[in-house]
This record gives structure tokens, C-alpha cells and sequence, in this order.
């Protein structure tokens, strides 16, 4: 009888640390693509951008705003992955 009640704990453990494992995995892949993407996006737009803003303002001026976009547009995404996991 004790044996078959560990058997079944350890057979519900094993199936909790499965399901653990997977929804780190696919956390775990959220991040990386978010992290792809918001990295593809600045190699993209900083340069245009800068250069714009630069023109216009100088460059003092354009390397705030372009940093804090950035800093925004991050914070943003990891606002709606927190809000996506609970």
C-alpha cells in the first residue's frame, strides 16, 4: 500500500517537473524572439533615425531621444510579457 502511494507521488512529480519545464521553455522562447526582434528593429531604425534627429537637432539631442525610445519601446515589451504570464 505505502508503495503504491509513493509510486503514484513520484509519477505526479514527474509529470509536474514536465509541465514545469515546458511552460520555462516557451517563456524562456518568448524572450529570445522579443529579444531578436527589439535587437533586428535597432540595427534597422537607429541609424536612419539618428541621423534625422541629428540633422535637425544635433547630436546631443538626437542620442537622448533615440536611447530613450528605445528604453520605452523595452520596457513595453516586458511589460506585456509579465501581463501575458499571469
Amino acid at each position: 500500500m505505502l508503495l503504491t502511494i509513493v509510486k503514484t507521488a513520484a509519477l505526479f512529480a514527474a509529470a509536474a517537473a514536465a509541465n514545469a519545464g515546458r511552460r520555462f521553455a516557451a517563456t524562456l522562447g518568448g524572450y529570445l524572439i522579443a529579444g531578436g526582434l527589439f535587437a533586428a528593429s535597432l540595427c534597422f531604425l537607429t541609424l536612419a533615425g539618428y541621423r534625422a534627429l541629428s540633422q535637425a537637432l544635433g547630436d546631443v539631442y538626437a542620442s537622448l531621444i533615440v536611447g530613450c525610445l528605445y528604453l520605452v519601446a523595452g520596457l513595453a515589451t516586458l511589460l506585456v510579457i509579465q501581463t501575458r504570464r499571469r
